[in-house]
């Protein structure tokens, strides 16, 4: 379960702007998300830079730099000039399970946390015209129509695919994966009934006008705006993979920097503008400090790393 910090840890936060690098930000900051634009990944960073813009009156501009499953923003990051000019902003997958899977030049450790920004929620989401309502009916339906359903994910070796994979081992159910560079290039085809599931929350707003149903959602509690849509773990299918979003650093950014960064990321986090449009995107904020980030990531290591064993779980 992802960390939650009390008020007094926020508290500690924002004691730390005595220690910031006053003459920080002096020119515009990139934030490096490794997925193409439009997607999952990419409009949370929008959210992100609109509001760092306004804390530090420089712009934070997003870039997109995908491909390889996040893996080549991420290298970008991790071999940039570590000045605090260029930022990781995006999921945890791509430095957590990436390395896991196959030969990555840079290893989690490459990469300073600095904070977070949201939870993902994800979820599976369907058709209306879907004859199934609940996991427990599509588990039942999938086992009578062996590989006849299809699921999507934003590429081979994301911690969706991972997701997918995990529910079908747990189901016990034959669902053929069908990878995509991004969320935002599967939905014209969810929408059009050539993809049966769609992992993902890019379909909130058709959720919301009736068209997509919704038969859980991947995250560690339920979404304040869809409180009636059960977690996978609350129906019987325990896949909690943790999937956040957040800002990291190379190694090497200057400690200042990391620390004024965290504090005005953590302030955003709790901001009611800022956490209204987050749920909007299928994200819930939360605030922790680098550290509590550092060891957050080492346990969830373990659990991708866990899931990736027990499953066999290879890139082909």
């Amino acid at each position: 379960m992802l960390l939650r910090i009390v008020v007094v840890g926020l508290s500690l936060l924002l004691g730390t702007s005595a220690t910031a690098k006053a003459d920080w930000p002096e020119k515009p900051v990139r934030l490096i998300v490794p997925y193409p634009a439009g997607g999952a990944a990419d409009l949370p960073a929008r959210v992100v830079s609109e509001f760092l813009q306004k804390k530090f009156g420089k712009p934070f501009i997003v870039e997109n730099r995908a491909g390889a499953a996040g893996q080549i923003g991420t290298e970008q990051v991790v071999r940039s000039t570590p000045d605090g000019y260029t930022i990781y902003c995006g999921p945890n997958a791509p430095y957590i399970l990436l390395p896991l899977l196959r030969p990555t030049s840079y290893k989690s450790a490459d990469l300073v946390p600095v904070a977070p920004y949201g939870e993902l929620v994800y979820a599976f989401g369907v058709l209306k015209a879907a004859p199934y309502n609940t996991l427990k009916e599509l588990q039942a339906y999938a086992k009578a129509n062996p590989g006849k359903l299809s699921y999507s994910s934003p590429g081979a070796g994301s911690a969706t695919h991972l997701r997918g994979e995990a529910f079908t081992r747990v189901a016990d159910v034959q669902i053929t994966h069908i990878p995509y560079r991004s969320g935002s290039e599967a939905l014209p085809d969810f929408l059009e009934g050539r993809i049966d599931i769609m992992q993902d929350n890019l379909f909130f707003p058709q959720v919301r006008q009736g068209l997509v149903k919704m038969l859980g959602v991947m995250s560690t509690k339920r979404h304040p705006e869809f409180p009636d849509v059960a977690t996978f773990a609350e129906q019987g299918f325990p896949v909690e993979l943790p999937i956040w979003g957040g800002l990291l650093a190379p190694v090497g950014t200057p400690q200042p920097i990391v620390d004024v960064l965290a504090r005005e990321m953590n302030v955003i986090n709790i901001d009611p503008e800022f956490v209204a449009r987050m749920l909007k995107i299928g994200f819930l904020p939360y605030t922790a400090t680098s550290e509590q980030l550092t060891a957050q990531i080492a346990k969830e290591a373990g659990i991708f790393q866990g899931w990736v064993t027990k499953m066999n779980f290879k890139l082909e």
